[in-house]
């Protein structure tokens, strides 16, 4: 059971990574419709402007009450969000809410104290809101992922990135149920699910990477494939880990190695893509998009570096 305290800095923690996470699957969406699917490319917008309010309502929210991790592992923002936000509104003509960027930046971590009752009720609330427009995100994904699949509709999204961002609005809302729940998301049979869930993750975002390369780009498509090949074997281990109840202290080691790896590869290949040192159909934010998830994920690990 989790006490106040608690239940408000991993509330806040979740949400501060994930809202900003659903937006950008919002935007990816968004951008990815042609001139025919106008009204669905308006529904993505619209998803996107509504996560946006409510990343500002944590925000807000926020301030001396999130964890030192959450703030220290670069995984609310990174030192690339700021400028790939302004590149992909150059891009893309779509707004997007620098100032909003600055204040997650300036976030204090949570001091010493009882937050008090009134924070932990509007914390609440803010998990439940969370919970209802991610339930309606992920609808309208599995929407547009049958008619992708049924050749209803033409997308510029994998179908496998449709699947690849569905699962991860289930995961946010998971995670959202335990904690108004009270339950911790941290416990050790929670943390192997999350291995075996972050690995998967981890192998698809290589094998975008490598999809959305220019063919010029020989050297870094095979260094991708190469990550995806490790964490498609890594997310084996984690799931026989996770049925059979075995000790995965060397699996976790080895997740956290590749993790790292993966981490800094896609850390210079933002930092390429924002110099135009890059040829790709990478729009930039993506770039900083996984680098947080590889980061957030090293946090649960218990490597809260950024």
């Amino acid at each position: 059971m989790l006490t106040q305290k608690e239940f408000i800095t991993m509330s806040l923690d979740l949400n501060l990574f994930f809202l900003r996470i659903m937006k950008e699957h919002s935007f990816f969406l968004e951008i990815g419709f042609t001139p025919r699917d106008k009204k669905m490319a308006e529904r993505a917008g619209d998803f996107r402007q509504k996560f946006e309010q409510l990343l500002l309502d944590a925000t807000s929210l926020a301030n001396g009450n999130v964890s030192e991790n959450l703030l220290g592992s670069n995984q609310a923002t990174t030192q690339y969000t700021l400028e790939a936000e302004r590149l992909t509104n150059f891009y893309t003509g779509i707004p997007f809410n620098f100032s909003l960027t600055r204040r997650e930046e300036a976030l204090q971590p949570a001091g010493i104290g009882s937050p008090g009752a009134r924070l932990e009720d509007a914390v609440e609330n803010l998990d439940r809101r969370a919970y209802q427009l991610t339930g309606e995100l992920a609808a309208f994904k599995e929407q547009l992922l049958e008619s992708v699949r049924s050749c209803k509709m033409f997308t510029v999204n994998y179908p496998l990135l449709i699947e690849h961002i569905l699962r991860e609005a289930r995961h946010f809302m998971n995670m959202l149920v335990m904690l108004v729940r009270r339950e911790p998301t941290d416990s050790p049979e929670e943390l192997i699910n999350q291995e075996a869930f972050w690995n998967r993750q981890m192998a698809e975002h290589a094998k975008f990477i490598a999809g959305l390369l220019d063919p010029s780009e020989e050297a870094l498509i095979e260094t991708a494939r190469m990550f995806g090949r490790e964490f498609d074997a890594l997310t084996a281990e984690a799931d026989r880990a996770s049925r059979q109840a075995m000790n995965i202290t060397r699996i976790t080691e080895d997740s956290i190695q590749g993790t790292e790896r993966l981490r800094d590869f896609k850390a210079a290949g933002t930092q390429g893509l924002l110099e135009c040192k890059i040829q790709s159909i990478i729009i930039p934010l993506l770039g900083d998009h996984v680098l947080r998830e590889a980061n957030h994920y090293l946090c649960l690990m218990g490597v809260c570096g950024g």
